[in-house]
């Protein structure tokens, strides 16, 4: 992101980013597999759930 866009701005984008690329647990098969499909869908890459959950947080 350019600068000029404020300090909080900038950091809260970055936490975001952060959150959205981690890899969660999956309530289904417990590993440690969920990714983040679109705005809301997250989906286990090894048993193939899909589920929907927070934008940019799983909270399965």
């Amino acid at each position: 992101m350019p600068v000029g866009y404020g300090k909080k701005i900038r950091q809260a984008v970055t936490e975001a980013k952060k959150k959205s690329a981690k890899k969660y647990k999956c309530p289904s098969c417990s590993r440690t597999a969920m990714k983040r499909v679109a705005n809301g869908v997250w989906q286990c890459r090894k048993c193939s759930s899909k589920f929907a959950s927070g934008a940019f947080e799983f909270s399965g």
